[in-house]
């Protein structure tokens, strides 16, 4: 019985009008490429199901931006967090790493031609800090010795050196 009907739908074609490219408008294209332009999409990193209710209300306690802050699922475990504004989505790229129950929450903004099949979280945002490193050794330029093999470096904590500690 499975056969015959996976046989059947291999004998499917589409109609000379279902084969026609559909043409789209671009009515409400500018509406559309606002919102996607202040979206980041996200996927916890983990192989477990988690509770999405309480991982949105979570992120949205922890952000600090109720109801100006829209999650939508759109599939593949992927979110798009929908922002009201620029700057909130900026802030929340600098002051992660975000983690809900112990998973990396990865996040990466919209891009023209971004799809749930194409998405690509490769790399989070971390704080580096060196503990113990030789006095002699607390300066920037050992700084940029360590950083430049820990990949691409956003910022650098300039704040006075504490006791044994340097932070990068």
């Amino acid at each position: 019985m499975e056969q015959e009907v996976l046989d059947n739908f291999q004998k499917l074609q589409l109609t000379k009008e279902e084969a026609d490219d559909i043409v789209i408008t671009n009515v409400a294209r500018a509406e559309l490429l606002e919102e996607c332009s202040l979206s980041l999409f996200g996927r916890l990193l983990t192989d477990s199901q988690q509770n999405q209710r309480a991982f949105k209300n979570t992120l949205k306690a922890a952000w600090k931006m109720g109801s100006d802050l829209r999650i939508v699922e759109v599939g593949n475990n992927v979110l798009q967090f929908k922002f009201g504004s620029l700057c909130k989505l900026e802030w929340v790229e600098r002051s992660g790493l975000w983690n809900f129950d112990n998973n990396l929450l990865l996040l990466c903004r919209w891009r023209k031609g971004l799809t749930t099949s194409n998405i690509s979280f490769t790399h989070a945002l971390l704080w580096i800090q060196v503990w113990g490193l030789p006095f002699e050794y607390m300066s920037e330029d050992a700084g940029k010795d360590i950083r430049s093999r820990l990949g691409k470096v956003l910022e650098v904590d300039k704040r006075s050196l504490q006791a044994e500690q340097a932070s990068l």
